[in-house]
């Protein structure tokens, strides 16, 4: 892997994962099905340990000025999260009406059949007392000033670090070549609803275009390039496409935010795992975009611009516990997606279908984006820590 580099690992898996699902006997696709469920597993048993030291030993080390960039990052993905849901609702303003679509199709559930062997490996917490837990102990440590535990997780996010590298990166391609072959192998991969075309692309262009404008105001106050920036980030977007889930794709992602030109090790360590939990621009754009679709092919309308508004607001806030399941944003806002534009049945299974279908892609541009504001915390923060 260190030969070729990521990229052409997980683009085989991609491939070959795809392969194996359309042609291989069933025998096989449940053999990759008990594969993806034990790496699966070993990948989110190591979540709440990534949440605990990365980000409490950030807080530690940052010191006084934790409590700062703490706000200002979640501040940041808040804001970058309402933005990008606000974009996707003028787009779909302007262009659902135009698209001519009536009702949709169903993708088709094929059972592919459950897992020879199923192992439960149960992580110590779930990720949001992991994240708790971190800034209790984070902010314990800068308040007491307390060595000892200071060097102990920054002694346990060393060899976290240290099994990320030797063990859950070389399983990426793996697991992710597991994933396709079940989707392959469910009909998802090309089977997509006619009904959903023009909406999916619309979704999938304009998540590129928001990624361009992260990292066009990332780059410009940062003095970093955004194209070099971008470029760094390309296996996680790769790796995030086959996960589906934030979470999963933390190992990868805070590598490569490592290696943004000019990024101070530091910051990456405390600010990817966060956003992984607190930033999900992508996936909010996408739910705003489906809704009113939704919304236009169940009712005939559009919501009105108030109830949308407030729905927006209600999202960002709502989007920040959803990581760590593929398809956790769109089941976290099921409720207000109810409340708030009076959603049925109907209207929330296609609601789920279409999400279900580009997930891979917002879960990347979530993923992606999270490089852009640790661009913009490096350059505010990052001359205070000593190189």
């Amino acid at each position: 892997m260190k030969k070729f580099g990521l990229i052409p690992w997980l683009i085989l898996a991609l491939i070959v994962g795809t392969l194996i699902g359309l042609y291989a006997p069933g025998w096989a696709i449940r053999l990759t099905e008990t594969g993806r469920i034990l790496l699966g597993n070993v990948i989110k048993y190591f979540i709440p340990l990534i949440m605990i030291f990365f980000v409490a030993a950030g807080i530690a080390e940052f010191g006084e000025d934790s409590s700062k960039i703490l706000g200002v990052t979640v501040g940041i993905s808040y804001v970058s999260t309402i933005i990008a849901s606000v974009l996707g609702a003028v787009a779909a303003f302007g262009l659902v009406p135009a698209f001519g679509i009536k009702g949709g199709e169903m993708v088709a559930a094929v059972s592919i059949g459950g897992p020879f062997v199923e192992i439960n490996m149960p992580p110590i917490m779930d990720i949001m007392s992991a994240l708790l837990f971190a800034f209790i102990f984070g902010v314990g440590i800068t308040w007491t000033k307390n060595e000892t535990l200071k060097k102990a997780l920054v002694g346990g996010r060393d060899i976290i670090a240290l099994m990320i590298k030797r063990v859950i990166t070389p399983l990426i391609p793996f697991f992710i070549a597991f994933v396709f072959a079940g989707l392959a192998a469910k009909g998802q991969v090309f089977a997509t609803a006619s009904v959903f075309a023009k909406m999916l692309i619309l979704i999938v262009l304009l998540q590129f275009v928001w990624l361009a404008i992260q990292y066009g105001v990332a780059g410009a106050y940062s003095k970093t390039n955004p194209f070099k920036a971008f470029k760094v980030m390309i296996p996680a977007y790769l790796t995030a496409m086959g996960t589906m889930s934030s979470a999963a794709t933390m190992p990868v992602s805070l590598e490569q935010g490592r290696k943004i030109p000019g990024m101070k090790k530091e910051i990456a360590d405390f600010v990817m795992p966060l956003c992984s939990t607190v930033h999900l621009s992508g996936a909010a754009m996408t739910i705003t975009i489906s809704a009113i679709t939704v919304n236009f092919l169940t009712t005939g309308t559009l919501p009105p611009i108030g109830t949308l508004a407030s729905f927006i607001i209600l999202l960002g806030v709502i989007e920040v516990g959803a990581v760590g399941v593929p398809g956790g944003s769109i089941m976290a806002a099921l409720g207000i997606l109810s409340t708030s534009l009076g959603f049925g049945e109907e209207a929330l299974a296609l609601m789920m279908t279409i999400f279900m279908i580009q997930d891979s892609f917002g879960t990347a541009t979530n993923i992606v984006g999270d490089g852009a504001i640790a661009m913009i915390i490096n350059k505010k923060y990052g001359k205070d820590i000593a190189a």
